[in-house]
């Protein structure tokens, strides 16, 4: 007989965002393990193709869908005064009432979930463990954080245990959120007291998984992003006349990506390389800062560099299949990072390019996989980006000795199999 266990995450398909691939996989692949997933989500009606979209109303009532390994539960979202205000006052002189608004939400979601424009998951999730006693497991997947309290609400009121998933970290981030210093105290306390009922926590790295356990009192586990084993084999037969490298998702100010594209201005610029260099940056025009960013940098090769809305995920795979080369950008300075890129590149099989390095997980798993490049300074780069165009034209593979059996150990069937070993110990 199966077992049940509940998920609540806030994003999941058909949400075309990153975060919602993390608890699909689960949702597809733990059945393996003899667990059957109930999925608790909001409602993605709405296409998402700026991040305000995000914030609208989506969805009027509840929908179920039940399949042969999970089921799920689409529940409406509402958007909230604060968001209304957020969406319309946004780069006006009235802005700061927004603002305000976020910070009084910030502050009073401490304390209830009663203002959270997702409570509905939260009683969805009651109703769901009232009626179906079987169901005696909890994951939840964060973010936002508050989900987490969810989870010590529902731990404290069916005495059911469960596991915090973090696909980032929340109070340890060594990202600077700029939060005033009596919000922080809030959120800390916060976080060690909801996460503090949980069983254990998981996360993307030993980096991320020892600061979270250390602060929270809670045992961990590595559970990556991993990949999905039905991706499409690589486009043999690309472009002759071309080399095609493709940036795929969000780019942020602590990813120094002038290094890449001072290399590729270099060698276009100095006439170095015999085939047209082509930089595409699919789905970058979702960040309108970074997009901004990107083109300062490269304004002096601009018609060699592309930039797309956000793209069905079908589509962006089929771009990354037909390039040459896939970049990974670390963040500067900032360990632990994976982004769940770089699996969806694995699984992809194509060679990647990491400019810089981040000399942690990313360095490493390339390394174990034997799928790519480092290169940490513009002449690095440029040296590594001539060599393949060089192999490209002599007709030669750009990757050689690729560890296939290292690659699908990162699968998301194989990560799954690790949150079903740890849903067993609960």
């Amino acid at each position: 007989m199966l077992k049940k266990v509940l998920i609540i995450s806030y994003f999941f398909p058909p949400c075309n965002l990153t975060a919602g691939q993390r608890v699909k996989g689960w949702a597809d692949y733990l059945i393996k393990s003899g667990y059957y997933p109930t999925i608790v989500t909001r409602n993605w009606e709405m296409p998402i193709s700026s991040p305000t979209d995000v914030l609208k109303s989506s969805g009027r009532e509840t929908i179920h869908h039940k399949y042969d390994n999970f089921e799920v539960y689409y529940l409406p979202h509402t958007e909230s005064i604060r968001d209304k205000l957020y969406i319309t006052l946004s780069n006006s002189r009235f802005q700061n009432l927004s603002k305000l608004l976020t910070l009084v939400n910030l502050i009073v979601e401490n304390f209830t979930p009663v203002f959270l424009t997702h409570h509905n998951i939260l009683e969805e999730s009651k109703k769901i463990l009232r009626d179906d006693k079987n169901i005696n497991k909890i994951i939840i997947s964060g973010h936002p954080f508050n989900l987490f309290q969810f989870g010590y609400i529902l731990n404290k009121r069916f005495e059911i245990p469960w596991i915090a998933d973090y696909r980032d970290d929340w109070n340890t981030s060594e990202i600077d959120h700029s939060f005033n210093y009596i919000l922080k105290y809030i959120q800390r306390r916060s976080e060690r007291k909801w996460v503090g009922s949980a069983n254990y926590i998981t996360s993307v790295s030993k980096h991320y998984v020892d600061k979270i356990s250390s602060f929270t009192g809670r045992p961990g586990k590595v559970l990556l992003n991993g990949f999905d084993l039905n991706n499409p084999s690589p486009i043999q037969d690309l472009n002759p006349n071309t080399f095609t490298i493709t940036y795929n998702g969000s780019l942020y100010s602590s990813q120094a990506i002038e290094i890449f594209l001072g290399a590729i201005e270099n060698i276009i610029l100095a006439g170095k390389s015999p085939l047209q260099i082509i930089v595409k940056f699919p789905g970058l025009a979702f960040d309108s800062v970074q997009t901004k960013r990107v083109l300062h940098t490269a304004r002096n090769i601009k018609s060699h560099v592309f930039i797309t809305e956000r793209l069905p995920k079908e589509e962006v795979i089929k771009l990354q299949l037909a390039s040459d080369l896939l970049l990974m950008v670390a963040h500067t300075n900032i360990k632990g990072i994976p982004s769940s890129k770089l699996y969806e590149y694995i699984g992809l099989k194509k060679p990647v390019l990491l400019c810089p390095s981040d000399n942690d997980i990313i360095a490493e798993t390339i390394k174990t996989v034997s799928t790519g490049y480092p290169a940490n300074t513009i002449e690095e780069c440029e040296n590594v980006i001539l060599e393949l165009i060089l192999k490209k034209t002599l007709g030669k593979p750009l990757l050689t000795a690729r560890n296939n059996e290292a690659g699908e150990l990162l699968s998301r069937a194989n990560q799954t199999s690790v949150l079903a070993d740890l849903l067993d110990k609960i």
